[in-house]
């Protein structure tokens, strides 16, 4: 839960470890805007060294905002699963494109595959008579057992 502090007659809500990452853009540009740009970041920067929250350092948005404002707080560990998870996501994104391909390719390759069985029964029953389809049924080959 963020700390409220009034200095000056202005107010100032200071996060906490387990606040949202918001809250602590939101507290920077409050900063900015009050103290200026160097100030904000020094202030920021203390801040965040005694209440920073681990699992902003590992969300790429927040990443990317840190850059932007010429912030940084994360160290390699926090760096590489922040790059994870944006791989993850584009593994997923992967996964929809492939959903959608194989969505229209399973039926086609079925389709294929029903053409090709169709087309091997025609070319095997060609030459076929009414004895060898009599030879599929167990009376057809007991008649052809006593012909014998």
């Amino acid at each position: 839960m963020a700390i409220q502090v009034n200095i000056d007659n202005r107010i100032f809500l200071i996060p906490e470890a387990d606040d949202p990452c918001d809250l602590w853009t939101s507290y920077f540009a409050k900063l900015k805007s009050e103290l200026g740009q160097e100030n904000a970041k020094m202030i920021w920067l203390i801040t965040w060294k005694s209440n920073g929250s681990t699992s902003c350092t590992t969300s790429p948005n927040f990443n990317k905002w840190l850059l932007k404002n010429d912030l940084d707080v994360s160290n390699m560990a926090t760096r590489t699963v922040a790059d994870l998870s944006e791989i993850g996501g584009n593994i997923f994104g992967f996964g929809k494109r492939l959903t959608a391909v194989l969505s229209i390719g399973i039926p086609v390759l079925l389709a294929l595959v029903l053409v090709g069985v169709i087309v091997l029964l025609k070319n095997s029953t060609k030459e076929a008579n009414v004895s060898d389809l009599a030879m599929l049924t167990p009376v057809g080959r007991g008649l052809k057992l006593l012909g014998k």
